[in-house]
């Protein structure tokens, strides 16, 4: 079994504890969406949270790979995650050695410093919940919370989470 996988078994093993012991959908945790979540879009997705404050989370899907190219996205919206030791500058850290990049600069730095492929993943968007939202939905059933991995947010197959 994979690493990823193995990580995945433990996140869904959590959403067996009871609602008021199950870990809170921080900064750097996954968000696995059960198979009762009736929402389209999100069905069978993992989710990194990427940040959270008072006004809810915002994530990145990083198991559904998309065709669209960088130059499509630019004009409009790009987040990315690169994995570094040094916290490149305008970046922000999810947790361990990942990084979100918080400028265009930081990307165009990033592919001009040459990041290995496998070190570096953008998003042509992002999702966003209100803490009501975010809560009635984990209350619900609809998302299992659970620890994110570094192998796992940059699976070379991540169709496969």
């Amino acid at each position: 079994m994979t690493a990823p996988a193995c990580c995945l078994l433990a996140i869904l093993a959590a959403g067996a504890v009871a609602p008021d012991a199950r870990p809170r959908p921080d900064k750097g945790k996954f968000l696995v969406a059960t198979r009762q979540l009736g929402d389209p879009t999100f069905g069978e997705s993992v989710v990194l949270v990427v940040a959270r404050d008072d006004s809810g989370i915002m994530g990145v899907i990083v198991n559904q790979p998309t065709a669209i190219k960088f130059a499509a996205v630019l004009p409009t919206s790009l987040l990315a995650l690169v994995r570094a030791k040094q916290a490149p500058a305008d970046s922000d850290t999810v947790f361990g050695d990942v990084r979100i990049l918080t400028s265009r600069d930081a990307f165009e730095r990033a592919l001009d410093g040459r990041v290995p492929r496998e070190r570096l993943r953008a998003f042509a968007g992002h999702a966003g919940w209100t803490p009501e939202q975010r809560d009635d939905e984990i209350a619900r059933g609809d998302w299992f919370v659970g620890p994110a991995t570094a192998d796992a947010a940059f699976s070379a197959a991540p169709e496969g989470l």
